[in-house]
């Protein structure tokens, strides 16, 4: 770094910010993070959280910077600094070297992220992808016939949540039966990146994922043996012909991942993205009336409703980023949430705007090398979810009178219940 450089930057001690100023783990932030992150930008778009002990980057161009410069920002082990969160959890795992951090898209760099997603594309196609909507609307229907039945229905649990799960368990191959094991290892992994958990509980947690990765490397070494129509066999016979093959605890690393994003994120976007229509009856009603539009305006629902608050990146070496060093070896949060509600990118952000020209920009699913690998899958199950109900219930609404409150997680944006009904 040149002496002329070093002589403009600005101390990182003064970009600190107090645990009052910005603190995730707060009920304030559960229940309006774009608030917050809106707040933080306007007044230091780059600064050092001590609350969270890692940089925050809440701009846009900021943000992309991060996401294309993959030798700077890196994600080898970023992921797993989450984990730190329940350290007897992790002592269970014996440690970050354990497949479920490893073997993960999110959490390698080049060269070995290219092996891991090579084999993960040449199988998840869009082809492959697109076959399964007849299947998604007909799950979509069996879903809501307790909601056709008793003209009312808890929304999150019963269809918000089932849909993506029963969704991907069925692409990978995970029989319907096993989905709320899978559900309940997949939230106890995600509660493993939020710190408070008593010890008794974190080892718990430790436990869960321990079982959930099992069951994935049963399930791997089932399907070498019988070969069935879906993913994980589609990996593993994509074997033969590499010259480098996946292990199986590398497949079954890879698809504990790969299982939990694509529910978890899917599932939080529809709850949400209801919530927001439904909130606002023209708007509901204009969609209704509108169906042909739902396609083009997917993308501004991602836009507003994405789920997925961030991810994280290490610096490999002092980088300067909006004006700000960040030293090395530092842990990153790179809020998504944050630049899909930057107004320089996208004016009045917090307005869900049907005809939107730039809301393909949106950074829900990441963007440059780690863009997530199952966007159209997402994308696929909004549209569908939100043609089916506008066509087949019109009259949907929000049960009057009912508080819906986010789940208090700061990594992913969601709701606990949520109750409609029908006419």
């Amino acid at each position: 770094m040149s002496a002329k450089n070093s002589e403009t930057l600005k101390c990182p001690v003064e970009h600190m910010r107090s645990p009052e100023k910005f603190n995730p783990f707060s009920s304030e932030f559960i229940q309006d993070p774009q608030s917050a992150f809106m707040s933080a930008r306007d007044e230091q778009p780059v600064f050092f959280s001590p609350v969270m002990n890692l940089w925050v980057v809440t701009r846009y161009e900021d943000l992309k910077t991060v996401m294309k410069d993959v030798e700077t920002f890196t994600s080898g082990g970023a992921f797993s600094s989450a984990s730190l969160a329940s350290p007897e959890a992790l002592k269970m795992l014996g440690g970050l070297n354990h497949p479920v951090f490893a073997y993960s898209l999110v959490n390698v760099d080049p060269p070995v992220h290219a092996r891991f997603r090579n084999s993960f594309q040449r199988v998840f196609t869009s082809r492959q992808v697109s076959i399964l909507e007849p299947q998604i609307r007909d799950l979509t229907h069996q879903l809501l016939a307790e909601l056709k039945e008793k003209k009312r229905a808890e929304f999150i649990n019963s269809f918000c949540d089932q849909l993506p799960l029963l969704t991907i368990c069925r692409l990978m191959g995970v029989p319907d039966v096993d989905a709320p094991s899978i559900k309940r290892w997949s939230t106890d992994s995600i509660r493993a990146q939020i710190p408070g958990w008593s010890i008794e509980q974190q080892r718990e947690i430790g436990q869960s994922i321990l079982d959930y990765y099992e069951y994935m490397l049963e399930l791997v070494k089932h399907y070498a043996d019988n070969p069935a129509e879906n993913l994980i066999s589609a990996m593993i016979q994509t074997r033969q012909s590499d010259r480098e093959p996946l292990t199986y605890e590398e497949i079954a690393g890879l698809t504990f991942n790969l299982v939990l994003a694509g529910h978890e994120t899917t599932a939080a976007l529809i709850g949400n993205t209801l919530y927001t229509v439904l909130k606002q009856p023209q708007l509901w009603d204009y969609i209704c009336q509108n169906p042909e539009g739902i396609g083009a305006a997917v993308d501004e629902f991602i836009r507003h409703g994405g789920s997925a608050v961030g991810l994280y990146r290490r610096t490999s070496r002092d980088v300067v980023l909006g004006e700000v060093t960040i030293p090395k070896d530092s842990n990153v949060w790179i809020t998504y949430l944050a630049g899909n509600y930057d107004p320089e990118q996208f004016p009045n952000p917090n307005e869900l705007l049907l005809d939107r020209p730039n809301a393909s920009n949106h950074l829900s699913f990441g963007h440059g090398i780690h863009f997530c690998v199952g966007a159209a899958l997402a994308k696929l199950e909004l549209r569908v979810v939100l043609e089916e109900l506008s066509q087949s219930y019109p009259s949907l609404r929000l049960e009057p009178d009912q508080t819906i409150a986010p789940v208090p997680n700061f990594v992913l944006r969601s709701y606990q219940q949520m109750v409609l009904v029908i006419d």
